[in-house]
């Protein structure tokens, strides 16, 4: 007797497990430069642009309207952390560990995040063009009404992200892993990639038939 196959389960991202805003510890400037361990810290209008740092680690964190604009981050581990309306414009983040992490109201233009990794990641209402994350992972991810014009996210492992109301615009995803990523409700006009990088991708029928364009299929 034949069996029947078992459905795959999609994985769902999780949000960041955040205490409560009364039990979190006000930062100061030279507290987050210094590359100790952060638990339970709440940053506030503080500007570090334009720093060299050599390690930033933070957990069950928040973080409002802090610049860290044209910031040189050497290894950055974040596990259950939000940033608020904050700047990470042009910085470049080495090593960037990320499991919970939300970028909320932010402003991440040209960010570079070369090898980075990625689980339950939340970009929402994020300017976040020229963003590079080739290579890495960002895996169970979710891109909400954000702006990814002309990302880099080439060889980057994708399987089980949604990207929401976003723009893809001239987005470089040759040789990301699609697996199981949705990108019915992206806007994807002129995205570079391979046949064989769309194999398990969710796209819509629209979607469908321009990316058949791209590939040079003729539909008749």
């Amino acid at each position: 007797m034949a069996t029947k196959p078992k459905k795959e389960i999609l994985q769902t991202r999780e949000p960041a497990d955040l205490p409560r805003l009364d039990a979190l510890s006000a930062l100061t400037v030279d507290a987050l430069v210094a590359g100790l361990a952060l638990e339970d810290a709440l940053a506030e209008g503080l500007d570090i642009s334009a720093r060299k740092i050599s390690a930033f680690r933070a957990k069950c964190s928040l973080f409002r309207e802090v610049s860290f604009a044209n910031c040189e981050i050497g290894s950055i581990r974040l596990r259950d952390v939000r940033f608020e309306k904050c700047d990470f414009s042009n910085s470049i983040l080495r090593g960037f560990e990320a499991t919970r992490v939300e970028f909320i109201d932010c402003r991440l233009i040209g960010m570079r995040a070369i090898e980075c990794c990625w689980n339950s990641v939340l970009m929402e209402n994020c300017e976040a063009r020229y963003i590079q994350l080739n290579d890495g992972q960002a895996r169970i991810c979710e891109f909400r009404g954000s702006n990814l014009a002309e990302c880099d996210l080439r060889n980057t492992d994708l399987e089980g992200t949604i990207f929401s109301q976003t723009l893809l615009h001239r987005a470089d995803l040759t040789g990301a892993k699609l697996r199981g990523v949705d990108l019915r409700d992206a806007e994807i006009e002129g995205i570079a990639v391979r046949a064989e990088d769309l194999r398990g991708a969710i796209v819509n029928a629209a979607q469908a038939m321009d990316l058949a364009r791209l590939l040079g299929v003729v539909i008749k």
